[in-house]
């Protein structure tokens, strides 16, 4: 446990219905309850039970009212921190919240470092090392399904696998310790058995990686980049699978200029869709500036959408752009069927 007391506003800036200001520490309930004025003056705050709420005023230093807040208690060692934890509930908007945070602060509490209340929660044992990557998997989640494997990672899903393995493996371990230093008593090992027992062992930690690869593609995401000459149709493709105008479509070469990003979610997958300037020769300075960022995007995809004109053929500026894919995992489609054929 930790001797000293610490707060931070834990909701986003921004104006919002509510603002939270938590507390974690030893003496978090006896110092909030300095500063709060609660509307039942029988209900002193040091003396309510875990997981219960009070409502009053909250205190400057001066007993001026900052704010009417709701006040959560959440006794040690049953809480987030494992430690005594007060959340302050006061209206949302930068102004209440940070005045509230400096009425905590002026009772002699710290302000928390970036991520100090789940690394008190590990340290203090009330989550492990799983469980704390969890958290901010849970915050960046994009999709359902990214939620749903931090969620069951938070349970503890991750955790008791390798726990599971760790069991395993020191049973082995005992074995083999045990059939040297006693082989009257034990004989010698089975061979077949041990080797099974491995094999069994070394097909659950595949098994756990693939998960772990199979997951890691939910929680970052996938990079689709559109990529061709000019005019080709990259722009009228992100429309149809955005199923809006977000590009501007003309018969204009070079309309698109810039890189633009959209996102969507396929089969839980998030992906970020990036339409590309057409990557040609240019002496046009701001054209130029577009295709270099159309390569750089290119080289950070993980997947290439490289779109062919039907009704022009292959072009010099195809075969350019077929060197910069060839390495990359791609989906070649081609357009304008309905025009006349040259390809």
């Amino acid at each position: 446990m930790f001797d000293d007391d610490i707060a931070a506003i834990s909701t986003p800036p921004g104006e919002g219905g509510i603002a939270i200001v938590r507390l974690s520490g030893p003496e978090v309930i006896f110092k909030t309850a300095s500063i709060f004025k609660p509307y039942s003056k029988d209900k002193d705050l040091v003396m309510q039970p875990g997981y219960t709420m009070q409502l009053g005023w909250l205190l400057d230093s001066a007993g001026g009212i900052i704010d009417e807040v709701l006040v959560s208690i959440m006794k040690a060692p049953h809480s987030y921190t494992g430690e005594d934890v007060i959340e302050i509930n006061c209206h949302g908007g930068t102004l209440p919240a940070r005045r509230c945070l400096q009425a905590v602060l002026g009772q002699g509490i710290r302000l928390a470092e970036p991520g100090e209340f789940t690394r008190r929660a590990f340290l203090n044992g009330r989550i492990d090392v799983n469980q704390a990557e969890a958290v901010i998997e849970i915050i960046r989640a994009k999709s359902d399904k990214a939620l749903e494997l931090a969620v069951k990672q938070l349970h503890g899903h991750n955790s008791r696998q390798i726990m599971n393995l760790e069991e395993q493996l020191l049973a082995v371990i005992a074995q083999v310790q045990a059939s040297i230093d006693f082989p009257d008593e034990v004989g010698d090992l089975d061979d077949e058995e041990f080797v099974k027992q491995l094999q069994e062992i070394q097909d659950h930690i595949d098994a756990i990686l693939l998960a772990a690869e199979r997951a890691e593609v939910y929680r970052q995401g996938f990079n689709i980049a559109i990529i061709g000459k000019p005019n080709v149709g990259k722009s009228s493709l992100l429309n149809a699978l955005l199923k809006k105008n977000r590009a501007i479509v003309t018969d204009i070469p070079g309309t698109t200029r810039d890189v633009i990003e959209e996102y969507l979610t396929i089969d839980g997958i998030p992906v970020k869709l990036v339409d590309t300037a057409g990557i040609r020769f240019t002496e046009d300075t701001v054209e130029k500036l577009g295709v270099k960022r159309s390569e750089e995007v290119l080289d950070s995809a993980d997947l290439v959408i490289w779109m062919l004109d039907f009704a022009s053929g292959i072009t010099e500026e195809d075969m350019n752009i077929f060197h910069k894919v060839a390495e990359k995992e791609r989906i070649v489609l081609v357009n304008k069927e309905d025009l006349e054929a040259n390809i």
